[in-house]
């Protein structure tokens, strides 16, 4: 992709178009993990069309467990070190991949930009049906909808993770026992 530059614009600079403009303005992504994108252009990206942000992740198999040395696997053949929230092959500085959940992400964004929970969860939830043109069905809680929602704290952690209206899931309790006959 080319560079974002103040005479060419590129692929990135079409995220700033007003909406009634031709071409549309497209959705886009933010890796919310402070290494793909600093700090300052993730917050950027988003302050230009927050409806339009998709927060991702390309979390790998690494993530949640401690910093250290990991063998290789199919899709990586090297030794992997883990360093907080990088993944490199050892003895390089060859970025294997993150190690930041979504969930980690949002957190991210409300801390660089500033913005609440709600701005930053509306790109996981909303902003992503409105991309799929499914906010008929999906997107917010409604009567008539299945219930999928998390509850999450102020700080934007999970407290509770609901599906089809019944908790699944609250952190002073684990894992509930359920049956998909119940």
């Amino acid at each position: 992709m080319s560079p974002l530059h103040h005479r060419e614009p590129g692929l990135a600079g079409l995220i700033s178009l007003p909406e009634f403009s031709n071409p549309r303005p497209p959705f886009y992504s933010i890796l919310g993990d402070g290494i793909h994108l600093h700090q300052t252009v993730a917050t950027m990206l988003w302050r230009a069309a927050p409806h339009r942000a998709i927060l991702i992740s390309d979390s790998i198999e690494l993530a949640g467990l401690p910093d250290g040395i990991y063998p290789g696997n199919a899709q990586i053949p090297h030794t992997q070190v883990k360093c907080g929230a990088r993944a490199t092959i050892q003895g390089t500085d060859t970025l294997i991949g993150a190690c930041c959940t979504v969930a980690d992400a949002v957190r991210n964004l409300i801390m660089w930009s500033g913005c609440g929970v709600a701005e930053a969860v509306r790109c996981v939830s909303e902003n992503v049906v409105a991309m799929m043109g499914m906010e008929d069905q999906f997107g917010t809680l409604k009567e008539g909808r299945r219930a999928d929602f998390v509850v999450l704290e102020e700080d934007g952690s999970v407290r509770e993770t609901w599906m089809g209206g019944r908790r699944m899931w609250s952190r002073s309790e684990g894992f509930q026992n359920w049956s998909p006959h119940d």
